[in-house]
């Protein structure tokens, strides 16, 4: 399957399902949002962060969607947070069909790489303790945030807190083709992972 991903920003935002466009739950709007505030979350985000996030577009429709930015961004914490505040928070992750694995480790790829060169030091996401919990939502799942190199942080309330780190050598600044292959390389070599911090 051949696909393309484009930043998640103003101009890509009505490639969203509409549940989406109108969720406003991670930046605290527990029904939603309007229109209004939605441009408004959109512009600020963009202006401060470039996107909030990643597309994935094949035959001209959406495969998948990740949400990301500095923790700061979103305003909503779990159980077992809040995230750190230098982190960057991988909020949710959509995929629209079964067996979309390569869309969806693509998207956590490229955020991966921008992350990386934008000298941001970790990522954090939440993720469900319970696997295919449907109360999660779009959280990413336990078993593909430990794929991706992520590690248990802390947990409380059923929700687990996870990190990986993106220090390392200072990488200057290469291609995105580049970028992506030394993190890859990072991911697959993983080292031992800490034992999680009691909440």
């Amino acid at each position: 399957m051949f696909f393309e991903l484009q930043n998640l920003n103003r101009q890509t935002f009505s490639r969203l399902p509409e549940r989406c466009q109108g969720c406003g739950w991670w930046q605290g709007r527990d029904f939603g949002w309007s229109q209004a505030e939605a441009e408004e979350w959109n512009r600020v985000a963009e202006d401060k962060f470039g996107r909030w996030g990643k597309l994935a577009v094949g035959d001209g429709r959406l495969l998948g969607m990740i949400q990301f930015g500095p923790a700061a961004m979103f305003a909503r914490n779990l159980s077992c947070g809040p995230a750190s505040k230098s982190s960057a928070l991988l909020a949710c992750s959509l995929v629209t069909g079964d067996g979309m694995d390569a869309v969806r480790k693509s998207l956590v790829l490229s955020m991966l790489a921008e992350l990386r060169e934008a000298e941001i030091e970790m990522v954090e996401a939440f993720c469900s303790q319970t696997p295919g919990d449907r109360q999660a939502g779009h959280l990413p799942e336990y078993e593909f945030l430990r794929d991706c190199g992520f590690y248990p942080v802390r947990s409380s309330g059923g929700f687990q807190l996870m990190r990986l780190e993106l220090g390392g050598t200072v990488i200057s600044r290469p291609g995105p083709r580049k970028s992506r292959r030394r993190i890859l390389e990072r991911i697959k070599a993983q080292k031992r992972i800490p034992v999680p911090a009691a909440f």
